[in-house]
């Protein structure tokens, strides 16, 4: 009889086997309780600065940790020596309902993390509930609907939408009310109440949580992230986040899940299943 240690060395190499040979999957698995969703190449129109690569999400204990893999610093760009442009909010949505309609009932949950010029509707870097998201891609000479910066892709691409931004493009049904029309693509906290702090972390600390990009093909110039203490809004079971440019001209979207947070006396059992450092398939989850 094979041992558990034997076991799961064949599965890890298998794995592995099954990665290297389907890149293209990348985006559907989990390595060392991360989960990873990466987007589309090349699509990040204005250049390779707003190219935005991937996203992952991992929780220990009441801890969460997220972490985007792009070409831009934390400083954003500065477009046409007017406006910086920086990233937009990343937003947590966990009612089943679509971004607009989750928005619309101030039921998101939203994140600032990245201050240089930014036009976000809060100053304070920070966990936010009960927020409503708003547009600032007209402020940042950006795209006025998802349909425009998708169409874009097309051009650049063969004929063929390269319109990613990981677990979902930007012609998903999620993003209904932000797909035509003017000012649509929600990207930034327009109200809500601070209930956390967050606390920045460098590549250097990411990876020594585990985190491996480059195991998934993201390998941008910059990999930067942030972990916070998890609050009631984070409940247990399916979510997306999301997050674009202030100009819309990439983005990134992630399906994953949450579980609950586990009695101190399983966390000897459990950290010892993690220590494994399995490669797993994600199942996707619907929103």
């Amino acid at each position: 009889m094979a041992t558990l240690a034997q076991i799961t060395g064949l599965t890890a190499a298998t794995l592995c086997v099954t990665l290297a040979a389907n890149p293209s999957q990348a985006n559907a698995y989990s390595l060392n309780g991360w989960d990873y969703a990466i987007g589309g190449s090349n699509n990040g129109s204005g250049g390779s600065v707003f190219d935005y690569k991937g996203i992952a999400i991992k929780e220990s204990g009441d801890s969460i940790f997220v972490a985007l893999n792009t070409n831009m610093t934390l400083q954003g760009s500065l477009y046409n020596n007017k406006e910086v442009i920086n990233y937009g909010d990343l937003f947590f949505n966990f009612t089943g309902k679509s971004f607009k309609a989750a928005s619309d009932a101030g039921q998101l949950v939203g994140i600032h993390f990245a201050t240089n010029g930014s036009q976000s509707g809060v100053s304070q870097v920070g966990v936010y509930s009960n927020v409503k998201a708003k547009s600032i891609t007209a402020q940042n000479y950006g795209y006025s609907n998802l349909t425009q910066w998708s169409d874009w892709t097309k051009t650049t691409n063969k004929g063929a939408y390269n319109d990613s931004f990981g677990d979902l493009n930007a012609r998903d049904s999620y993003f209904a009310g932000q797909q035509s029309g003017s000012g649509t693509i929600l990207n930034a906290i327009k109200s809500g109440q601070k209930v956390s702090d967050i606390f920045m972390m460098s590549s250097s600390q990411l990876n020594a949580e585990g985190l491996n990009f480059s195991q998934f093909g993201a390998n941008g110039s910059q990999t930067l992230g942030f972990s916070f203490k998890r609050t009631a809004d984070f409940k247990v079971g399916s979510f997306v986040a999301n997050l674009f440019a202030e100009c819309g001209n990439d983005g990134l979207a992630i399906r994953s899940n949450l579980h609950k947070v586990p009695e101190p006396t399983t966390m000897a059992g459990i950290a010892a299943v993690a220590g494994l450092g399995l490669l797993g398939r994600r199942r996707r989850q619907a929103a």
